[in-house]
């Protein structure tokens, strides 16, 4: 009995090696393959680069849909809640419909209303600005005459400036009437480029919408697509991933929401307290910008001093000191408070990503960075999670 238990154990060996032998060739050929396919991507660079723009500007609509569906959503759901809750009686098949063009029209009617603070602000800034031109230009001929007259006590002499207020005007007027011809050639190509921005817009809110009135069929069969072309775990991993993105994304795009509407208000309060002018248009901007992690509400805060600046010089300066107050206000409690806590995601990695996706993909880049940052943390915490415990079980 124990030669014929010897012999049947036997023949198990090799067939074991057999099999790893295989994995090993596996994983052998897949490496291969991925490094030459990398190294093929890195020699011809421009050229990957060329067809992947093409392929996101034929998807950019969809892309844009899936980014609209996504948005729209975080106000459907609590809006569906709420109106089961109040309208009981109201058909459920009458329920998506309703909340679903409600939230459509709360969305674009905050981006019409933001759109409509800002651009009469922005046209009746530069009227003034032509109209306050001579009278600047005669405040910088007295400054300069004060200038020399100092530095010629010190026996430093100066070129003497003499502004003539109505020779700068014909300039300008000049100026305007040689270029019209490349204005005009700007201005039309600028038209056709916002008329297809139109067209995509359009495509991508109609896909948003037909996402959201049939948000669960899709999911459903999104699901099990993935269910039946991978192998279990696979599937599972996979779905698990999704899962943690939609989570995150959520939580980081509802923060980022509030710390916009926080900081636009507080910009908002500020500004009709010191007297500083557009404080509507300005606060709408610094508020839309600041949807951009760390550096947003400075942008809007150079394009808002601007534009004071064309206004009321005096103004300006006090707009910027008080933007660095609330920037300090906005980095040191609002900020870690409501965005920070709901990607859970340190503040070195924040300003990181920030800064890495805004090198390499623009305003997009630093929009998506910290979400995208906050997915690959949360995976990073549970791998290490994994690989430490059977260290943990066995001591």
């Amino acid at each position: 009995m124990i030669k014929n238990s010897s012999d049947t154990a036997k023949p198990d060996t090799p067939a074991r090696a057999v099999i790893l032998d295989k994995e090993t060739a596996r994983y052998i050929f897949r490496a291969l393959l991925l490094t030459l396919v990398f190294a093929w991507a890195l020699v011809n660079l421009q050229g990957v680069l060329q067809f992947l723009g093409r392929v996101l500007g034929v998807l950019s609509p969809f892309l844009m849909g899936g980014a609209f569906a996504f948005v729209i959503n975080i106000l459907l759901r609590p809006l569906e809640r709420t109106w089961r809750r109040i309208c009981k009686k109201t058909p459920e098949k009458l329920t998506r419909p309703i909340c679903l063009t409600l939230s459509t029209l709360l969305v674009l009617g905050i981006l019409f209303a933001m759109a409509f603070m800002m651009l009469p602000s922005l046209q009746e800034s530069g009227n003034e600005f032509v109209q306050n031109l001579p009278g600047y230009v005669e405040k910088l001929g007295q400054w300069w005459a004060g200038a020399v007259q100092f530095a010629a006590r010190y026996g430093i002499v100066l070129p003497e400036y003499a502004p003539d207020t109505d020779l700068i005007m014909d300039k300008i007027t000049t100026l305007l009437h040689t270029q019209g011809g490349g204005i005009l050639t700007v201005t039309l190509g600028a038209a056709s480029s916002v008329l297809a921005s139109l067209v995509n817009v359009l495509l991508a809110l109609v896909f948003a919408l037909y996402l959201l009135a049939k948000k669960e069929v899709v999911t459903a069969h999104l699901k099990n697509l993935v269910v039946t072309v991978l192998p279990p775990k696979n599937a599972r991993r996979l779905l698990h991933v999704v899962t943690l993105t939609k989570h995150t994304f959520t939580n980081f795009v509802t923060g980022q929401l509030t710390e916009a509407v926080i900081i636009g208000v507080l910009c908002f309060l500020g500004m009709l307290i010191l007297g500083i002018p557009y404080a509507g248009a300005v606060s709408a901007f610094v508020g839309a910008t600041a949807l951009i992690p760390v550096f947003g509400a400075w942008i809007g805060g150079v394009v808002g001093a601007f534009l004071i600046l064309l206004a009321d010089p005096a103004k300006s300066l006090w707009f910027v000191v008080f933007l660095l107050i609330l920037q300090q206000v906005e980095g040191n409690l609002i900020y870690p408070k409501v965005v920070g806590k709901s990607v859970g995601l340190p503040g070195l990695l924040v300003l990181m990503a920030v800064t890495l996706g805004g090198e390499a993909f623009g305003i997009g880049g630093m929009l998506f960075s910290v979400p995208v940052c906050a997915v690959l943390y949360s995976l990073y915490l549970e791998y290490i999670q994994k690989a430490q415990r059977p260290v943990k079980d066995a001591a």
